[in-house]
């Protein structure tokens, strides 16, 4: 998609972030242009190519920019480059924050505290050193994907790999183990027409053609993510898909929070596409300072962060997304673990609203493209698992309806695009329950959980009936309610306070792994089961459930406490054990 010879525009309309050039050479779709406004270079990709009808011997081009248009004007020259909009991956890619292009905004902050449209900067390190060891030798027959060596990164092994658009080649010549830069050339490659090719450690990818697999598998392994309700009840596996959608305030930032420092992977992106830029302020500086509960390490180390605040160009937002699915791409085919986190697709489904309003596209529901469903799936799409690297990437994409309304087209799309599905309640989150993952409303998962699927619907038949009985207590009073209802709604409290709910700044309680969640489960599907006969000793039907209420209310206070100090085998393994000694009415259960 090269083209060495300089080809140029004007343009000719302005309307936000989108504008109409004139030009008189071929321009290629989907490939990007720079727009030159007051000596600034913004970047741009084009959208749609026409003929000029009042020029036979020119074209039209519709581009959506993806930088500040302010100080643009009618006549400013435009640059097509003859490349997609691209990423530049190879090694230190892990610990950086960019911008929605791929600008390292650290870097950006040393030019400028307030960032300014045509900023720039090398998106990885030119100048730090690599120890490259090579595994391929001259002679070797090699292609796009294929390893020619490696590098350290952090505790990870980088493998340095061959462009994945390129055909079979023989490698010409190879460095020897050297320490290098990612500008130096380590091998040189001769493909099937005796074209010589110079590869380095770092490469450009395309970002709207997804990195192919060697093998697509079905995702079959759960990921523990540290969070009861989601192991339990909603899980994922490596390679799976989850839409979070949820009303402002819901906690979705904190539970995308312990997603990242809890989650059993490899390596977390976080796509900041369209996030409030407060918010995403916050993210770089707490994530910055974390600790990765597995290595003791700074949780960057196994991190990069896309941030295209809402503050941003919203054309970037679009970029944003796909430019980090592209970084988890390449580190799945590196044979990692991946887990993405997007936030908000709400806001980057808004950046193709507006683009497609400004084309004159026809509207769909609430004014979004027609296509929207597809667009949407065909993002999530480019998640799952590799059997042929071991690898896997997750998306996990939150979104931010107007209102709270699920019903709203870019929920619905994400409902049926995805595999998992975790919705926030605003009535959860205004009772202070963390996570606010309603279980009985908008959360469900095709992907096998940590406890058995009877378990599973067991515990979520009791949840649903107790939620029914708070209903009838709600609307016709405790009276009305018989006894053994009463303490089937006890349950499903008991349930619901000291397994759905966590402390997630707790030490202990914030993260619950799969050894405990067994444990756990063994003690509610006691409970459920559990027929417990309360001594009446002629109390009238008030007294009785009050004291039932108390008893609960003791056991809940327990369980709650064990929750936070139950650490050693011995001291998680005598739960089941109390819930027995609970359901016999023994004086020791507490």
């Amino acid at each position: 998609m090269n083209n060495k010879k300089r080809r140029t525009g004007t343009l000719i309309a302005i309307q936000d972030s989108l504008v109409k050039a004139r030009f008189y050479d071929d321009v290629i779709m989907g490939e990007t242009a720079e727009i030159s406004v007051d000596g600034k270079l913004l970047q741009a990709e084009v959208l749609q190519i026409e003929p000029d009808p009042k020029n036979a011997d020119a074209g039209l081009v519709e581009m959506q920019v993806f930088e500040d248009l302010t100080g643009a004007q009618i006549g400013d020259e435009v640059v097509f480059k003859g490349t997609p909009l691209s990423v530049l991956l190879g090694p230190g890619l892990l610990t950086s924050i960019w911008d929605g292009l791929q600008n390292p905004l650290y870097k950006l902050g040393e030019t400028d505290p307030y960032l300014q449209p045509g900023m720039t900067a090398p998106a990885l390190d030119i100048e730090k050193l690599w120890d490259f060891t090579p595994t391929a030798k001259v002679g070797d027959v090699v292609s796009g994907g294929d390893t020619i060596g490696w590098v350290p990164e952090g505790r990870f092994e980088h493998k340095v790999l061959v462009p994945f658009d390129y055909g079979k080649c023989r490698v010409d010549s190879i460095i020897e183990k050297s320490s290098i830069n990612i500008t130096e050339v380590v091998a040189v490659v001769i493909d099937e027409l005796e074209q010589r090719h110079e590869l380095k450690m770092a490469f450009r990818q395309a970002v709207k053609s997804p990195i192919p697999f060697k093998e697509r598998a079905i995702p079959s392994e759960t990921i523990s993510t540290g969070v009861r309700v989601i192991d339990l009840l909603a899980p994922v596996g490596y390679g799976g898909t989850v839409g979070n959608p949820g009303p402002f305030g819901a906690g979705k930032t904190v539970l995308q929070h312990a997603l990242c420092k809890y989650a059993v992977a490899d390596i977390i992106i976080m796509a900041a596409c369209g996030e409030r830029a407060g918010e995403a302020v916050e993210v770089f500086k707490d994530f910055a300072e974390l600790d990765d509960p597995s290595t003791g390490e700074s949780l960057m180390n196994r991190m990069c962060i896309f941030g295209n605040t809402s503050s941003m160009p919203v054309a970037a937002r679009e970029a944003s997304v796909f430019i980090a699915l592209t970084v988890g791409e390449y580190y799945r085919y590196q044979g990692f673990n991946v887990v993405m986190l997007a936030d908000s697709t709400s806001r980057w489904a808004q950046a193709l609203r507006e683009r497609s309003g400004r084309q004159g596209d026809i509207p769909g529901p609430e004014a979004f493209p027609m296509d929207i469903p597809d667009q949407i799936k065909g993002m999530y799409q480019r998640a799952g698992a590799d059997a042929g690297t071991g690898g896997s990437l997750t998306f996990i994409g939150t979104v931010s309806p107007a209102g709270g309304n699920f019903q709203e087209p870019v929920t619905q799309a994400t409902m049926d695009a995805t595999g998992g599905f975790w919705g926030l309640s605003q009535d959860r989150a205004d009772a202070k329950k963390y996570p606010a993952i309603d279980p009985l409303a908008y959360t469900s998962s095709v992907y096998d959980s940590f406890i058995s699927w009877k378990d599973r619907q067991t515990m979520l038949q009791t949840l649903h009936e107790a939620n029914g009985i708070d209903q009838t207590i709600s609307t016709i009073g405790l009276k009305k309610v018989p006894v053994e209802k009463y303490i089937l709604f006890q349950k499903g409290l008991t349930i619901d306070f000291c397994v759905l709910q966590q402390n997630a700044f707790h030490k202990v309680d914030a993260c619950t792994r799969p050894d405990r969640l067994h444990v756990i489960n063994e003690a509610v599907q006691k409970l459920i089961d559990g027929s417990i006969q309360f001594a009446h000793n002629g109390m009238e039907d008030e007294e009785v459930k009050e004291m039932i209420k108390s008893k609960f209310d003791e056991l809940r206070q327990w369980w709650r406490d064990w929750n936070g100090v139950a650490q050693s085998e011995e001291e998680i393994a005598v739960l089941p054990g109390k819930i027995e000694q609970f359901i016999l009415q023994e004086d020791s259960a507490l």
